[in-house]
């Protein structure tokens, strides 16, 4: 039995998260609008704030 923390899954998620949340923010994709922004920031904080929630809680693998 492997037990993983739960926040290093989480936080390759978040990661993903604040990348695309970079990359729009740098006007590399097609949306332009500042509520998509908005929107993209606030769900990239909760992503990192649930890893901080997260971060005793174990899962165990096979």
């Amino acid at each position: 039995m492997i037990k993983l923390p739960l926040s290093i899954i989480i936080a390759m998620i978040a990661f993903n998260i604040t990348a695309f949340t970079i990359f729009l923010q740098l006007d590399m994709l097609i949306f332009n609008s500042i509520i998509v922004k908005i929107i993209a920031w606030a769900l990239t904080i909760g992503a990192w704030v649930l890893v901080y929630i997260k971060r005793n809680k174990l899962v165990t693998l096979f």
